[in-house]
């Protein structure tokens, strides 16, 4: 592999352009008062479950509990924190497997695994069509943690966080998808179909060609889908064992304030990780879009991206403020509001530093 132009851009906050600044807007929350014990739990299921399917200390070793241990105050360490920490882990191994371990390869085993999530949330374990692909673990992890979930949440919250992660899961797949379509010759390039460019795909350990890569306008489109962001609200609620009503989410404060996490969060991920995800093939970075499509040198863009992501994350801050201090605001809005702030500001601080950003490879 070549010497990639974003080393040592995506690796600690000192090291990047857009890092001390934002970090140092952000305050960093104080880990839960009983992390050690959370940590334990989650990887004890995460050993016990099988949902990774592959080396379980060398996952640990990217840092992920670290976020786990900070990202909810200190709520009571009961079932429902527990399950919103698992939920996190379970989608960032979930997401792995789109970015890198399925991207340029044949759709078919995705598209069979995310049939069998989709039938989980529909029916359960037992309503999955054929089985459980090849006895995939994380399917059946999956099936468990929706079942101990729903014995703990209402209906309204179930039925949020399973459209949620179904439009998570079908976004995600399509952009498999065109990525196949990217590697299919076509006689009439006219009749593709596909908002992508037809590039063949890049050899692996090479880094994603221009036609890989979205354009600003198409990552703007489709990334507040992709991310699993949407389901990151819902961890929240669940956590700190929030029954917030579907009109709650419906308020045009609530959606602005949504708005801006989506942004927060998606953005700061495609600061610190562009490197690793252009050497898998993955193409929906808004940093490589400015690189790629905008015309700017690997340094101006993180700039640009790094500023960005500070705005929208001020904006968020104040927002929530806004929410928490009316005293017409429901209790529960106003702790949503505080819980977003809260989980946005350990994901800042955490992916700005944690090893699962720090290396030009995929994951």
């Amino acid at each position: 592999m070549g010497i990639s132009p974003y080393r040592g851009m995506c690796g600690l906050a000192a090291e990047h352009p857009g890092g001390p600044d934002l970090l140092a807007g952000v305050a960093r929350p104080a880990p839960h008062g009983e992390a050690d014990a959370l940590r334990r739990d989650v990887g004890a299921w995460l050993v016990a479950s099988g949902a990774l399917g592959g080396d379980v200390q060398g996952f640990l070793a990217q840092g992920h509990l670290d976020l786990v241990a900070e990202a909810w105050g200190d709520v009571p360490r009961g079932p429902r924190l527990v399950a919103a920490a698992k939920w996190l882990v379970l989608t960032w191994i979930l997401d792995d497997r789109f970015d890198d371990q399925w991207i340029g390869g044949p759709v078919t085993a995705a598209r069979r695994t995310v049939r069998a999530l989709t039938d989980v949330l529909d029916a359960g374990l037992e309503g999955v069509r054929g089985g459980v692909p090849d006895g995939d673990a994380l399917v059946e992890a999956f099936a468990v943690l929706w079942r101990d979930t729903v014995e703990l949440t209402p209906p309204q919250w179930q039925a949020r966080y399973a459209a949620y992660f179904r439009a998570y899961l079908d976004t995600s797949l399509g952009y498999l998808d065109e990525a196949a379509l990217r590697d299919t010759p076509l006689s009439d390039s006219s009749s593709h179909g596909t908002p992508f460019r037809d590039t063949p795909f890049h050899a692996p350990g090479a880094a994603a060609p221009a036609g890989a890569v979205q354009t600003v306008p198409e990552y703007l489109r489709r990334r507040d889908q992709d991310g699993a962001v949407s389901c990151a609200a819902g961890w929240i609620e669940l956590a700190h064992g929030l029954d917030l009503a579907d009109e709650v989410f419906r308020h045009p404060r609530v959606a602005d304030l949504l708005m801006r996490f989506n942004h927060v969060v998606c953005w700061v991920n495609d600061l610190y990780s562009a490197e690793g995800e252009s050497a898998a093939g993955n193409g929906k970075n808004l940093l490589r879009s400015f690189t790629v499509h905008e015309g700017l040198a690997p340094k101006e863009a993180s700039a640009r991206l790094g500023a960005l992501c500070e705005a929208e994350s001020t904006t968020l801050e104040f927002l929530a403020d806004g929410i928490a201090r009316d005293p017409s605001a429901p209790g529960e809005v106003r702790a949503f509001a505080l819980g977003l702030v809260r989980f946005t500001r350990a994901l800042i601080h955490w992916t700005a530093t944690a090893a699962r950003y720090r290396t030009e490879s995929p994951r």
